[in-house]
C-alpha cells in the first residue's frame, strides 16, 4: 500500500513539474537582447542594400536571415506573413544566407537580382511557399509570373555579380557576428531569435521587442 501510495506521490510530483516546464517555457522570453553586439544592430537593419518589404518609417524593424532550400524558414515565413499580414507597424528587411548548396546560392543571387526590377518581394514569396525543387525553370518562372524579365534578370546577374557577392559575404559576416549557426533566425528590435518560430511565438517576439 505504502509502495502504491509513493508511486503516486511521485507522479503528482512529476505532473506539477512538467507543467511548471510548461509554464516556464511559455512565459520565458523567445530570443534574447542583443543590444550590445556587433555589427551593430541599428546598421543591420538599416542595411541599404539589403531588400525589405513594409513601411520605410516602421517603428519595428525585423531582420530574416534565410535560405530558400530550408524547410523551418519556409514554415515560419507563413507564420510571420499571416502575423504581419495587417500590421502597418513593423518593417522586414531581408537577408540571404544560403548555406544548404548551390541551388540555395542560386535562388539567392536570382532573388537579389529581382530586387533591381522591383519585384523581389513577389520572388521571394513564391520561393518560400514553393513545392518543387529549385531549378532554373522554376526561377525563370516565378520571375516571369512576378511581373519581371528574365533576359534582364539573367544580365544582371552578370553586371551586379561583384555587388551581390559582397552583399552575401556580408550577410555571413553578420551572422558569424551574432553568432548564428544556422537558418532561420530573426532579429526583432534588438530581440534575436535562432531558430523557427510558429504565429505564437511571432507575436510574442514582436510583445518583448516592443518593450
Amino acid at each position: 500500500m505504502k509502495r502504491r501510495r509513493d508511486i503516486l506521490q511521485f507522479l503528482a510530483a512529476a505532473a506539477v513539474g512538467s507543467g511548471g516546464a510548461l509554464l516556464f517555457r511559455y512565459f520565458r522570453p523567445v530570443g534574447e537582447r542583443v543590444d550590445s553586439s556587433t555589427p551593430t544592430i541599428e546598421g543591420i537593419h538599416a542595411d541599404p542594400d539589403a531588400p525589405r518589404v513594409g513601411p520605410d518609417h516602421a517603428p519595428l524593424t525585423i531582420t530574416v536571415y534565410s535560405d530558400y532550400d530550408c524547410a523551418i524558414c519556409r514554415q515560419s515565413y507563413g507564420a510571420m506573413r499571416d502575423v504581419l499580414a495587417d500590421r502597418r507597424d513593423v518593417r522586414v528587411v531581408y537577408k540571404e544566407w544560403p548555406i544548404l548548396g548551390p541551388n540555395s546560392v542560386r535562388a539567392a543571387r536570382v532573388a537579389l537580382a529581382a530586387d533591381k526590377q522591383g519585384i523581389y518581394g513577389a520572388v521571394h514569396d513564391a520561393l518560400m511557399q514553393r513545392n518543387e525543387r529549385i531549378s532554373d525553370a522554376l526561377l525563370r518562372q516565378i520571375v516571369e509570373r512576378a511581373g519581371g524579365d528574365w533576359a534582364r534578370l539573367e544580365a544582371d546577374l552578370v553586371v551586379d555579380a561583384d555587388r551581390i557577392d559582397k552583399a552575401l559575404a556580408r550577410v555571413a559576416t553578420e551572422a558569424f557576428a551574432l553568432g548564428l549557426r544556422g537558418t532561420p533566425a530573426y532579429l526583432v528590435g534588438p530581440v534575436l531569435v535562432k531558430g523557427g518560430l510558429d504565429e505564437a511565438g511571432f507575436r510574442r517576439t514582436l510583445r518583448e521587442a516592443a518593450k
